[in-house]
């Protein structure tokens, strides 16, 4: 969707001085309209019953259609060659001069769900959606909590940094906390190649007044950008809630921006806008303007092609412009508009696809969150269906979280959703039914695992994963000499392919792991914890 404002103040010609074509044009048409006066000046002084009885096919608006086609064309082929631009595209040779460093809480509070199904998840959907619309330029990630970390170094590959973002968590921080005060330290480090001023796009609920002191100090020194995305509900029933006015206040005293979660996707509009309009004032005029006049070559040969016949047919290029350009924008085909758009609503078309049985289809146009976690679990996305169905508070969606929990094995989570919804409402048939499927389902596993302990069985079965949480388990006690750690140097990875093989398999099965001991090994080493040195400042 176009902005507005940015059109208005952005728009102009790459080429201007076509349009001195339409002086000749104006005065081509003009002499025209006097040459059709002259001709009629003797009609006008007949009497008016006189005129309408001598006068056959008197001229019109429809008279010389061809003509006045021609000049609609004369006129739109003006328009495109003067090259119309309102916005800048990205060079595929060159990078965007302003950067960005999205700063995420991970503390204990971004743990709350009144934003469900918590204020992390929702945090990190967001800035991936945020990520995938800019779709340009370098991107840095830093996460804190009671230490700050820098993540992510610049990188302009997406591809890599949704897999780590996904695996952030509270549990791999190294130490407890909510010290946001430590995070400008990296914030400076991912800056600092920077060739002009960065964003920086602060994710959290809350700061402490040390921090508040810190940003103000950092941001009215150095130029770049601060944004404040609160995530989380100002009144509601969770333990900390979002402390919007000391945030937003923030944003003002270092000439930022406060955005406020919503739960459409405006929040991310604002974001992406105020980005690009930073960008636009360090350094990223570099980057040539669009030429949005190729839009306009449609309307223009299809007035060309219907230009075969001469006579009252032209009238019929008027009718299908008009038809053809409505609807017409340069974001039409890029979305693959639907024809039912026009008829039906999303959530209309979504059961329509839904009682036709074809569930994917279904689920990726609903808009509304149950029908849409119920077209997923019907499609078997049972972890889909779960995140959905924890979007609507009623029964039925609990119940469907629960189904999904079960479909995909968490036998353990299902159970306690089910006694939950219990509590929550006592009798209800379809939870205690389910509730005691659960309960028969865990205790044959207890018992499996029980009959291969007994058995001396020391192979584990893989065919549940390693993820979902089955059953209560068995405690079984190894040799310790049976452990063996298995530690290779640098060299040794290069060295042999297998060694390199079985040590990217084991950072790459879960990247949490990883992070967490680099976070840890930094801590220790004391650069997780540093306040970064203000210019003009002595350290102390």
């Amino acid at each position: 969707m176009i902005n507005s404002e940015l059109f208005i103040e952005q728009f102009h010609f790459l080429r201007p001085y076509w349009l001195l074509l339409l002086l000749p044009l104006s005065a081509l048409i003009y002499w025209r309209w006097r040459r059709e006066e002259q001709a009629t000046v003797w009609k006008k002084r007949l009497p008016e019953h006189l005129r309408q009885a001598l006068l056959v096919n008197e001229a019109t608006w429809r008279n010389n259609l061809p003509l006045k086609g021609l000049i609609v064309v004369a006129v739109i082929a003006t328009v495109i060659a003067a090259g119309p631009s309102w916005y800048r595209q990205a060079s595929p040779f060159a990078e965007e001069a302003a950067p960005l460093v999205v700063v995420l809480d991970v503390s204990s509070s971004m743990r709350q769900t009144d934003v469900a199904p918590s204020r992390l998840f929702i945090a990190k959907q967001k800035v991936l959606q945020l990520l995938e619309l800019r779709n340009r330029g370098k991107v840095s990630l830093v996460v804190f909590a009671g230490s700050a970390h820098l993540a992510m170094p610049p990188t302009m590959d997406l591809a890599v940094l949704e897999p780590l973002l996904n695996a952030i968590k509270p549990e791999m921080m190294p130490r407890e906390g909510k010290f946001a005060e430590y995070a400008l330290s990296p914030i400076e480090s991912a800056l600092a190649t920077a060739s002009s001023s960065g964003s920086v796009l602060l994710v959290t609920d809350g700061l402490s007044d040390a921090a508040m002191a810190a940003f103000q100090r950092y941001f009215s020194t150095y130029e770049h950008q601060l944004l404040i995305w609160g995530v989380g509900q100002t009144q509601s029933k969770a333990k900390f809630p979002l402390e919007e006015q000391r945030l937003s206040s923030l944003a003002r005293e270092v000439s930022g921006k406060w955005i406020p979660f919503t739960v459409d996707h405006s929040d991310v509009d604002v974001l992406a806008s105020s980005i690009a309009q930073h960008a636009k004032f360090t350094g990223a005029e570099n980057e040539p303007w669009y030429d949005s006049g190729y839009v306009l070559l449609a309307p223009l040969m299809l007035l060309y092609l219907l230009w075969f016949r001469r006579g009252w047919i032209v009238q019929w290029i008027i009718v299908i412009v008009l038809v053809g350009g409505a609807g017409y924008s340069p974001n039409t085909y890029a979305k693959s508009m639907s024809w039912a758009d026009i008829w039906l609503t999303k959530d209309q078309q979504g059961q329509r696809l839904f009682n036709q049985q074809q569930y994917d289809k279904a689920a990726k146009v609903f808009q509304e969150p149950y029908w849409k976690a119920t077209a997923y679990y019907f499609a078997g996305d049972y972890q889909s269906a779960q995140q959905y169905y924890l979007r609507v508070d009623t029964v039925e969606a609990q119940l469907g979280a629960a189904a999904a929990l079960a479909h995909q094995r968490e036998y353990m989570a299902a159970r306690r959703l089910y006694r939950e919804i219990l509590d929550n409402v006592p009798g209800n048939k379809t939870a205690s039914h389910n509730l005691e499927l659960m309960e028969a389902i865990i205790k044959h596993i207890n018992e499996f695992s029980e009959g291969q302990q007994s058995s001396g069985e020391m192979e584990s079965s893989q065919e549940l994963g390693e993820q979902p949480e089955t059953a209560d388990g068995v405690t079984q006690e190894l040799d310790p000499s049976l452990l063996k750690e298995e530690k290779l140097s640098a060299e040794e990875l290069l060295a042999s392919a297998e060694a390199h093989k079985k040590w990217m398999k084991r950072v790459g099965s879960d990247l949490s792991v990883f992070l967490a001991l680099k976070f840890q090994r930094q801590l220790e080493l004391g650069l997780a914890t540093q306040k970064p040195v203000i210019r003009g400042q002595e350290a102390n």
